[in-house]
């Protein structure tokens, strides 16, 4: 069941971008105060999980994970979960999507990409307003971040990062399926740099990704992604040989 947060609460694009931790545009094409999102309003999710209760089993096993992630943090790892901050396609997914991919041979695929990582950002954010999870490090010291906190975004879940990943890697999957297995490997391991990194729990990854499925759900619905989803099936069927 699905509910739809009013027009006036979808959050603007520098809400977005402020949550997400975005240094630079959604996407290298195009200038991020041109990308719209594909639905008029955000969506909800009825009864969707609540977050861990400050003190409770749950919680303290995410915080138990969050250190455990933190004792086992290689150089390497780091390195990668420090990249996986930026929300962009062809950077975080271009080891899979192979050099020949980019925003310039691939311009469908760059737009659905775009647009739809706007969708993300207005599902995603009302609900870390409504549950408001301090992540790690503001609620246990010993959580030493590898990247640096949002100053406007210090709500831990739902994980917007591990949303975007589940729904790129899901998706990419579909418009690539000779590759289907790398896309949605890279995309769960996208989300896990989250918690690899200490500014998220493994509980708000999960619940991120969870959200993913939600949102593709009602995008499906959409003309226009519809419209863009064929032509960059069609564009990657030709860059990306089975």
């Amino acid at each position: 069941m699905f509910m739809r947060f009013p027009s006036f609460a979808r959050p603007s694009l520098s809400w977005a971008l402020a949550g997400f931790m975005l240094t630079s545009a959604v996407i290298s094409c195009a200038r991020a105060d041109d990308i719209k999102g594909y639905l008029p309003t955000a969506v909800a999710v009825a009864n969707f999980p609540a977050a861990p209760a400050p003190g409770s089993k749950a919680d303290q096993d995410d915080r138990a994970a969050a250190l455990d992630l933190q004792a086992k943090r290689t150089p390497e790892r780091v390195a990668l979960a420090q990249a996986d901050q930026k929300l962009e396609v062809f950077s975080a997914f271009g080891t899979v999507l192979g050099p020949q991919v980019t925003a310039e041979s691939a311009p469908s695929l760059a737009r659905l990409m775009a647009r739809a990582s706007r969708d993300v950002g207005a599902t995603v954010l009302p609900f870390k307003e409504l549950y408001k999870r301090p992540r790690p490090p503001l609620a246990d010291p010993a959580v030493v971040p590898c990247v640096r906190l949002p100053e406007n975004g210090l709500n831990s879940y739902p994980s917007g990062h591990a949303m975007w990943g589940a729904m790129v890697g899901t998706l990419l999957a579909e418009l690539a399926p000779s590759k289907a297995e790398a896309f949605k490997a890279r995309g769960r391991d996208y989300g896990l740099s989250r918690a690899v990194c200490g500014v998220h729990y493994p509980s708000d990854v999960a619940a991120g990704q969870a959200l993913s499925a939600a949102l593709l759900a009602e995008l499906r619905k959409d003309p226009a992604f519809k419209a863009d989803y064929e032509a960059a099936k069609a564009e990657l069927a030709a860059l990306i040989k089975p």
